[in-house]
């Protein structure tokens, strides 16, 4: 994926594709009795509200909201079948680049307490706890 182009703004008539893709992304996690929110509702007006990128292919979806001083990265999902192609790692490192050119200082997010390997990710790529409840775990990180 490194070659890859970079990720594009989704298009409006996407929407059905992506809430398919994040649908997808998540299952396995659903498969494993794990009770999530709604993961892919509201794409439509993220997609009008300019918060979601995507690969070309559709293989990958990042939602980001950007509101300086701080960024908000709601979501990284990748296609079941698209795993272990580098397409998060590449999703999340457009997040940091989206917002430190709007100017964030920080990006924040949330993921959900039953999914230790997202902590652990985010943790190594910088990202510091700062709050947790029965659901969910908040991180943040500092931009340069």
């Amino acid at each position: 994926m490194a070659d890859a182009a970079l990720p594009r703004p989704a298009r409006a008539e996407e929407a059905p594709a992506i809430a398919r893709l994040i649908d997808a992304a998540y299952q396995p996690y659903r498969d494993q009795g794990i009770v999530l929110p709604d993961v892919s509702g509201g794409v439509s007006d993220s997609i009008a509200a300019g918060q979601v990128w995507v690969t070309d292919d559709l293989s990958g979806v990042l939602v980001l909201a950007t509101r300086i001083p701080k960024a908000h990265l709601m979501n990284v999902a990748v296609s079941p079948d698209a795993r272990g192609r580098g397409i998060g790692g590449q999703l999340i490192r457009w997040a940091l680049q989206l917002a430190q050119e709007a100017g964030c200082t920080e990006i924040s997010l949330a993921t959900h307490v039953n999914m230790p390997a997202n902590i652990a990710l985010y943790a190594h790529l910088g990202w510091r706890e700062t709050e947790r409840d029965e659901t969910r775990v908040m991180m943040v990180r500092s931009l340069p």
